[in-house]
């Protein structure tokens, strides 16, 4: 076994190293099977999709299967290969070599079932959709008792840090609503007045939901700051109640999170397993501020300092989440493990299909807008083309990264990628070039004037 996996090593089925670079895809030519392996399956250039350059799995491991043309199963590396080939190497090594291929063998999942993922995530809402509704209100529900109780132990006792605790419980129950509201504004296109649906309308309202959070945050800050200039404050300590009731909310929010952990392959529940674990740490945080502030007059200051700690972390936790937002709107490149899975699922397409072009993938807001350029046959029909370009483009978007996809059929890959989109990408030295040309043009151009008026002169 651990001969197998070393020889399936040098046929790397990722290559590690991604190529720098997110919109300059055009690359060598992607051959689709005929009888047997790619001898070049994809030579993408900076910013596409890898498969490995040379597959030969054994006999034993070929495929006729059009789910797996490249017998890709046959290089997946089970734990108790992995074991035996590692028990030689010293321990470093042993965990790069567990990671890589964990990678690989998730890599190699992601491209089998990519045919598949919208059937199988209509089924997978079909058997649990109860349940992450149900993880969806229990969290929605729990957010508001929380604020409500974080309120009340602000309120009686004065304590700056359960006031921070109080706002970040508000600024969790306001996200909610928002994503509720904007959630269901995408999911109603209007299509006549949105053509491309409005589902970016979601992270715009993450975005000023974020500058909503940052402004509370700094309020928060100043507060703070002037209670510490304000010295010992004549409090007494927390009463049972408030910390009682306090502490049954942060009981509830650890069971919560247990459960959406269970449910955390969904988006949904993910995002408040996320939002728990976080009103965890910050509520026991802020908690333990509070009661030691206010039990030990010599350590005051821990109250107000808590209060600080915790805006702080609001702010940054916040302001990340905007600028990383931001970056989807304006149309940030899609990660590699995208890349390859769109131009898997490109190359094992349709047999028609010769080369991929090129392959680009960008954020339009949570979800990806996806490129495709393939290469037929000149003397194809256009009914041909234009059936196979079209049942691509609809499988494409039916991956669960894809919002929409366009695919452009070509009839050879030598031309210059940047000639088809010159207004996206004019590139820097052509520009460089073009202003040169323009100089020299007008001084060209006075240097003629100044010979005509001195004839006219003469």
């Amino acid at each position: 076994m651990s001969s197998s996996i070393e020889s399936k090593s040098q046929d790397h089925i990722v290559q590690e190293e991604a190529h720098a670079g997110s919109t300059a895809l055009a690359g060598g030519p992607v051959q689709q099977p005929e009888d047997g392996p790619a001898e070049e399956v994809i030579s993408a250039s900076a910013g596409s999709g890898h498969l490995p350059k040379r597959l030969e799995p054994s006999n034993e491991e070929q495929s006729t299967s059009s789910r797996d043309p490249y017998s890709l199963q046959g290089y997946k590396v089970d734990s108790v290969g992995l074991g035996e080939s590692n028990s030689k190497l010293p321990c470093r090594r042993q965990t790069r070599v567990k990671k890589y291929y964990n990678r690989q063998n998730a890599l190699i999942d992601a491209y089998l079932g990519s045919n598949d993922e919208e059937a199988l995530e209509a089924e997978d809402n079909i058997k649990n959709g109860g349940k992450v509704r149900f993880a969806v209100n229990a969290s929605f529900a729990c957010n508001f008792c929380l604020f409500v109780i974080q309120l009340y132990a602000a309120i009686s006792t004065g304590s700056p840090a359960l006031f921070a605790t109080a706002a970040d419980a508000f600024m969790d129950l306001v996200s909610s609503v928002v994503m509720l509201i904007t959630s269901r504004m995408g999911a109603r296109p209007k299509l006549a007045k949105f053509p491309v649906g409005r589902k970016r309308v979601e992270t715009v309202g993450i975005i000023l939901f974020c500058a909503l959070m940052t402004t509370v945050a700094v309020q928060l800050i100043i507060e703070s700051a002037r209670a510490l200039g304000r010295g010992a404050p004549d409090t007494e300590s927390l009463a049972i109640i408030p910390i009682a009731f306090v502490s049954t909310a942060i009981f509830s929010k650890a069971c919560l999170f247990v459960y959406c952990f269970l449910l955390r392959r969904y988006p949904a529940a993910r995002i408040f397993m996320i939002d728990h674990r976080n009103d965890i740490a910050v509520n026991l945080f802020g908690l333990t501020m509070s009661i030691v502030g206010s039990r030990f007059n010599k350590v005051w200051y821990l109250d107000p300092v808590g209060a600080i700690c915790i805006a702080l972390l609001i702010l940054w936790s916040w302001a990340s989440t905007a600028f990383e937002h931001m970056w989807y709107l304006v149309g940030k490149s899609a990660p590699q493990d995208v890349l390859n899975k769109l131009v898997y699922v490109s190359v094992t397409h349709d047999a028609r299909i010769q080369k991929i072009d090129t392959v680009r993938a960008y954020h339009a807001g949570e979800k990806f807008y996806a490129e495709v350029d393939i290469v037929m046959a000149e003397t194809e029909p256009l009914k041909v083309t234009h059936d196979v370009s079209q049942s691509l483009q609809r499988k494409l978007e039916g991956l669960a990264d894809v919002e929409r996809a366009f695919v452009h059929v070509d009839y050879e890959a030598e031309h210059d990628v940047h000639e088809e989109h010159r207004a996206l990408y004019k590139r820097p030295g052509k520009a460089a070039e073009q202003r040169v040309e323009d100089a020299t043009g007008r001084l060209e151009d006075e240097a003629k004037k100044g010979v005509f008026a001195r004839l006219l002169r003469r």
